[in-house]
């Protein structure tokens, strides 16, 4: 998208023609007066990493609403382009917003209609590179950008803080699978949760008063690939496998089949705390168990 063809162009500025108006999302940029000396955006105003080409309305209402965008949130928007995505954000949900943009036109345009909707002390619109611009605040980031930004934005986005959500039109981030997805008119959008690391060889340790003296050693071994967990738990010396693996974002939970005579169900549920696990084990027919786990 660096360099646009006039046929992508053409075919997608038909594609965008054929999506119906959102009013309550299309009111927010009607013609500004003459005398604002503001460009209007023009389709395909060329940029550092990509063209602007914008998000259609209902894909931007519904991304944010996948999202689950509140006044607790910063949105940052990655080529903001005309800034609706911060915009909306804040207009709709109270949320705070930062737009990153390249072409210093669509800057000034974003800032008037910031300006106009009375959000100037909740949305906030910056030129610059997105690569050299700090954003790890953001709790939420969205971007329409091409598959090779999307990669070689991706180590800084798996970074940010656990929990960050990561809304993308159109273009995925390669073997990093999305959490979620919501199409509108055969368009997708994209929906990514930054999870926290959890791979390890884990020794677990009994919180529970006395407890200790009596457990045999449990060892939980974790390979991770972004939000896919696979291993083993090893006790008293016998590898067991993880089953029903759930994790996300910080939380882990999974069960082990162990045979001491009898087959016994054990649940284990723990999430991340700074450099520990904290969780609970449930084996079946036996009270719970507090414990923790350090590498």
């Amino acid at each position: 998208m660096k360099n646009i063809s006039p046929g992508l162009i053409a075919s997608r500025r038909a594609a965008l023609l054929r999506l119906p108006a959102v009013p309550a999302l299309a009111a927010l940029w009607p013609a500004l007066p003459a005398a604002a000396q503001v460009p209007e955006p023009v389709f395909g105003t060329p940029g550092k990493d990509s063209g602007w080409i914008p998000t259609p309305a209902g894909m931007v209402e519904a991304m944010l609403e996948m999202a689950g965008i509140s006044s607790q949130d910063t949105v940052v928007d990655l080529g903001s382009g005309d800034g609706r995505i911060p915009i909306l954000a804040a207009k709709r949900y109270g949320a705070r917003g930062l737009g990153i943009e390249y072409n210093p036109d669509l800057v000034k345009y974003s800032i008037s209609v910031a300006e106009r909707e009375g959000l100037s002390e909740r949305v906030k619109f910056i030129q610059g590179d997105i690569f050299a611009t700090d954003f790890s605040h953001a709790t939420v980031v969205t971007l329409f950008m091409p598959p090779a930004f999307n990669l070689k934005v991706r180590p800084q986005l798996l970074a940010m803080k656990p929990g960050t959500r990561v809304v993308s039109f159109n273009f995925d981030m390669g073997d990093w699978p999305p959490d979620e997805s919501v199409y509108v008119n055969d368009q997708r959008g994209m929906l990514w949760r930054v999870p926290t690391s959890v791979a390890g060889l884990w020794r677990l340790n009994f919180t529970d008063a006395g407890t200790n003296r009596d457990s045999p050693p449990h060892v939980l071994r974790v390979s991770q690939r972004f939000q896919k967990i696979e291993g083993d738990m090893t006790i008293a010396g016998e590898r067991l496998a993880l089953w029903d693996i759930r994790f996300e974002v910080d939380r882990l939970r999974f069960t082990v089949l162990r045979n001491t005579g009898r087959l016994q169900r054990i649940d284990f549920d723990c999430r991340r705390s700074g450099t520990a696990l904290e969780g609970i084990m449930q084996a079946s027919g036996e009270p719970a168990r507090r414990w923790t786990a350090t590498l």
